[in-house]
């Protein structure tokens, strides 16, 4: 079965607490200490979990007892506590995106690339059931010929009534491209490969300080479109759908969990898919990473990459 794995957690965010959630539910996981600068909800979070808290998260990387770093800080931090994670040789588990910039989250890939660690990234959807059966129908040939892929996100409010913090909606750290058309990036990348010739329509509030408001753009991933479409602020309820079509059949992913699937002349069909927990299935793939046993991980040449068209589609390159 292998060794416990020992963890120490940099945040105490609600990220945090859902790694913390997955931890609990994992046989081999535990966790060690948490740091945040936050001292009261540092406080909150280890009074509610019996966990230990420390002053520093260096105390966390010279405790050669912890196999395991979790940063779960904004995204404007990640880059210097990173750099101290890998000189401090701990594996690392980091969440997106990556960092802050393309050139960030290229001198992490690259040092991290060099270091004899395991370094991954919490891109949940990869690791959900619905993921797996998109592979599987791609394998088996499902929707024939590949034609398009597109992406629509429609929020009924940005920041969601449970992101309400200081940088989410910033336009320095936040807004929903970053946080959540990230994801679908990602996954399209890891399907088919790199997208190329990105070009943008965005649109920005006029406050400088704040997130964009919506997008339309577009890709080419081997020749084919990649669309994407999201604007805040509408009269319904939040939906995002990843869709996928092909000359002989179609696959919606909506709201991250539901696998929906036609063929030609069929309307769609919803497949009954029973997720679990994806951040427990994270974390047993770092843990078989670790152990030198085959392993699915995100790791951080896949973050760069994913930044790099992220930034585009921000116009920030």
């Amino acid at each position: 079965m292998g060794k416990n794995m020992n963890m120490g957690i940099i945040g105490a965010g609600v990220v945090a607490e859902r790694v913390i959630n997955a931890s609990n539910n994992h046989p081999r996981s535990n966790i060690k200490a948490i740091y945040d600068i936050n001292t009261d909800r540092l406080r909150e979070i280890t009074e509610k979990y019996g966990l230990k808290s420390v002053d520093s998260y260096n105390t966390l990387l010279e405790d050669e007892d912890i196999d395991i770093i979790y940063l779960a800080v904004p995204p404007k931090y990640h880059y210097p506590i990173a750099m101290d994670i890998l000189k401090a040789d701990k594996h690392f588990i980091c969440e997106k995106p990556l960092a802050n910039s393309t050139d960030e989250a290229k001198e992490m890939y690259k040092v991290a690339k060099d270091k004899n660690i395991v370094h991954g990234m919490n891109f949940p959807t990869v690791y959900m059931k619905a993921y797996e059966k998109i592979e599987e129908l791609l394998a088996e040939g499902f929707i024939g010929d590949l034609v398009r892929v597109e992406f629509q996100g429609y929020f009924t409010h940005w920041p969601r009534p449970w992101q309400q913090n200081d940088w989410i909606t910033s336009r320095e750290q936040g807004g929903f491209v970053r946080e959540v058309v990230t994801h679908y990036i990602q996954m399209t990348q890891r399907l088919f490969g790199n997208i190329e010739d990105v070009s943008s329509f965005i649109d920005y509030p006029e406050n400088p300080q704040i997130s964009e408001k919506s997008i339309i753009a577009r890709g080419m991933v081997k020749g084919v479109p990649v669309l994407i479409n999201g604007v805040t602020d509408v009269g319904m309820e939040e939906e995002l759908c990843f869709k996928i079509f092909g000359t002989e059949g179609s696959i919606y992913l909506k709201n991250w969990r539901e696998l929906w699937i036609a063929t030609k002349g069929t309307a769609l069909e919803k497949l009954d898919i029973k997720e679990e927990n994806h951040l427990v299935d994270l974390l047993d793939n770092v843990f078989r990473a670790i152990a030198g046993e085959e392993a699915k991980i995100i790791d951080f040449e896949e973050g760069y990459k994913t930044h790099m068209i992220i930034e585009k589609l921000l116009g920030e390159e």
